[in-house]
């Protein structure tokens, strides 16, 4: 697996790279943690709309009585 491959590679290598592979991973969490915070509350809902979509998982055991 990648992940694993990664990880063992990370593990070879001098601290000084360590260091530039874990800010280069944190830019790219706060890059996407800022991309959340600007979703609008429509674009959230549009996200949602197939989960609370007619027959789908989250209304399954909905009472349509």
């Amino acid at each position: 697996m990648i992940k694993d491959q990664i990880l063992e590679a990370i593990k070879q290598m001098p601290n000084s790279d360590r260091l530039e592979v874990i800010e280069f991973a944190l830019k790219l969490l706060r890059q996407d943690i800022d991309k959340l915070e600007k979703l609008s509350l429509r674009e959230a809902a549009e996200i949602m709309r197939p989960f609370y979509a007619e027959n789908s998982s989250l209304t399954e055991f909905v009472d349509k009585s």
